[in-house]
C-alpha cells in the first residue's frame, strides 16, 4: 500500500561547490508535509547529515511528529560530512574548522535561505550535532551568537580546547540548549586521541555553560556512543525544539 502523501517524506539533495573547503558537499533538505505553503518554516541544521537520514531516522521520526502536531511544522537541512576529514572539519583544533564554519555561514546557509522559504527569525533557527558535531555547533554558536542561539547537542566531543574557549567566554546568556550524554559513555574510543570520557566531558560542559548564563536543559540516559542510543532519544530532543518555538511565537 502507498504511503499517504500528507506523511511522505520528502528529502531533497543538493551538491554545493564549497570553495572554502575546496570539494563539493551534499545537503539534504527534509521538507514539512504540505510545503511548500504561505509563510516561512523554521530550520534544523544538522552535521553529519546523512547519518542523521540514515542511522538517526530524523526524516521519519519528524514527518511523523510533523503530522501528529506534536512538532512544528519545519525545513531540516543535513550536511553531509567527508569521512576522511570530520575532525579537521568538526574540531576546534582542526587545521579546517574555520574553513568548515566559513562553509557553514558563508555558502549552505545562503544556498537554502534563497531555495526554501526558511523563517528569517533567528529565534526559529536551531543546530544539531553528536559527538564532534555537537563541538562543531557549540563552537558555531560561540563565533556567531546572534545566528544560532539554540543547539541539540548529543554526547559532545567537548575536548580540552574547546572547554577553554567556553571558559573564556563571559556571557552564554543567549545560549539556549538541549544536552544529552549516556552514562556509559565513560570510555569511547576515538581515532585521533584513544580512548576518552564522554560522560564526564558532558558533565564538566554542563557546568560551564550554566555559569556562564546558558539555559540548559540537561539529560542522561542508560546508553553508549551509538546512533542507536541518540536515535530513541530524538523524539524527546525534537519534543524540546518544539517548546521553545511555541515559547517565541507567545
Amino acid at each position: 500500500m502507498a504511503e499517504p502523501a500528507s506523511t511522505r517524506r520528502v528529502i531533497e539533495s543538493h551538491e554545493i561547490y564549497s570553495s572554502h573547503l575546496w570539494e563539493d558537499r551534499t545537503i539534504k533538505v527534509c521538507l514539512p508535509p504540505g510545503y511548500p505553503s504561505n509563510g516561512t518554516y523554521p530550520v534544523l541544521f544538522c552535521h553529519d547529515g546523512n547519518e542523521f537520514i540514515t542511522h538517526g531516522r530524523i526524516a521519519t521520526i519528524a514527518v511523523e511528529r510533523m503530522v501528529s502536531a506534536s512538532l512544528s511544522p519545519m525545513v531540516i537541512v543535513c550536511m553531509a560530512m567527508n569521512p576522511r576529514l570530520r575532525s579537521a572539519d568538526y574540531d576546534i583544533s582542526g587545521e579546517r574548522h574555520e574553513a568548515y564554519t566559513r562553509f557553514v555561514m558563508e555558502e549552505c546557509i545562503p544556498f537554502v535561505e534563497e531555495q526554501y522559504a526558511i523563517s528569517p527569525a533567528r529565534e526559529e533557527w536551531f543546530m544539531a550535532g553528536v559527538s564532534l558535531g555537537a563541538a562543531a555547533s557549540l563552537s558555531i554558536h560561540l563565533q556567531h551568537p546572534d545566528v544560532f542561539g539554540q543547539l541539540l547537542l548529543f554526547s559532545g566531543a567537548y575536548y580540552p580546547p574547546l572547554q577553554e574557549r567556553v571558559r573564556e567566554a563571559t556571557n552564554l546568556s543567549g545560549l539556549s540548549a538541549y544536552m544529552l550524554v549516556g552514562r556509559q559513555e565513560t570510555a569511547v574510543e576515538t581515532k585521533e586521541h584513544g580512548t576518552l570520557d564522554f560522560y564526564h566531558y558532558n558533565r564538566q560542559m554542563r557546568s560551564l555553560l550554566e555559569a556562564r548564563g546558558a539555559v540548559v536543559d540537561y539529560r542522561e540516559a542508560d546508553g553508549t556512543h551509538v546512533w542507536g542510543f541518540w536515535q530513541r532519544h530524538l523524539p524527546q530532543a525534537l519534543d524540546w525544539l518544539h517548546e521553545r518555538l511555541l515559547s517565541h511565537r507567545a
